[in-house]
């Protein structure tokens, strides 16, 4: 596997975290059969059982010489780990490396798990957890959103209704905000199978616009404002083609972007 000494060593203290939380039996179980399985039944500490370890985690150190967003302003460890940890994984299905293979959605999906993560840990440092605050903050740009009965902490809030007041607490344009959006849609989606490129929707909706003398053709892009109001498209319908085009471009870079200026807007914003 290539791995020296000192990262394997490195691993047991994350393997060791992992194997101990009340919630990893299965990975417990996992890493106790390749240690039973070993000759001589060798400990968890020793390096050849941490190399079957390392290849059943499927952990890629080539990974690591890649730019990680900065999440050392979060004081918990858990937190800051699990955001770590996203983001690698997030990298795997990007790269396509070990058993992963390239995968856009699913790239998305961890990419989604760090951006909730980190707009929950903003409300909670933010407002002190305080929910009712939280609440106000969002009815203050968003007079219409009523909370449900279902709601108890800030993880229940809906992600779109926090990520757009966030955009206001951060002073975000829609260029910043526009990548999560897309990607909490390809997350959402995914979840509901419904997700799938359709070029076919791209090209009757270019043709509508092209023929209401609606497009730009210098630029070769829609007047988005000017074909909703002459009704070439329904609003539903440009942001279904806005999407569409996006998501086909498969824009790994807009997602890692935006995960990076949230953290950094994020840690900015809580240090004033």
């Amino acid at each position: 596997m290539g791995q020296d000494k000192k990262q394997l060593t490195k691993l047991l203290a994350f393997v060791k975290e992992l194997y101990e939380h009340p919630d990893n039996k299965e990975f417990a179980a996992g890493i106790r059969d390749i240690v039973k399985n070993d000759k001589d039944h060798q400990m968890l500490d020793d390096i050849p059982s941490l190399k079957r370890i390392s290849s059943y985690l499927s952990l890629d150190y080539e990974l690591d010489d890649k730019d990680f967003p900065d999440y050392s302003f979060i004081d918990e460890d858990p937190v800051r780990e699990s955001l770590l940890a996203d983001f690698r994984e997030m990298l795997r299905y990007q790269y396509g490396t070990r058993s992963h293979k390239i995968d856009f959605p699913e790239f998305c999906r961890f990419g989604v798990m760090q951006i909730e993560m980190l707009v929950n840990y903003f409300f909670e440092k933010k407002y002190q957890s305080d929910l009712d605050r939280v609440v106000h903050a969002i009815q203050l740009t968003n007079p219409k959103y009523i909370p449900g009965d279902y709601l108890s902490q800030i993880s229940d809030i809906p992600l779109k209704t926090k990520v757009y007041r966030i955009r206001y607490e951060l002073n975000w344009d829609n260029s910043n905000i526009s990548p999560i959006l897309n990607g909490i849609e390809v997350r959402n989606r995914q979840s509901h199978r419904s997700l799938r490129l359709e070029k076919d929707k791209i090209m009757e909706y270019e043709k509508r616009l092209k023929d209401g003398k609606v497009w730009f053709y210098r630029e070769d892009v829609p007047m988005f404002k000017k074909a909703v109001e002459q009704g070439v498209v329904s609003q539903d319908e440009m942001n279904e083609y806005k999407f569409q085009v996006w998501f086909e471009k498969q824009p790994y870079n807009d997602i890692i972007s935006s995960i990076r200026s949230l953290a950094e807007s994020i840690s900015t914003d809580l240090s004033k």
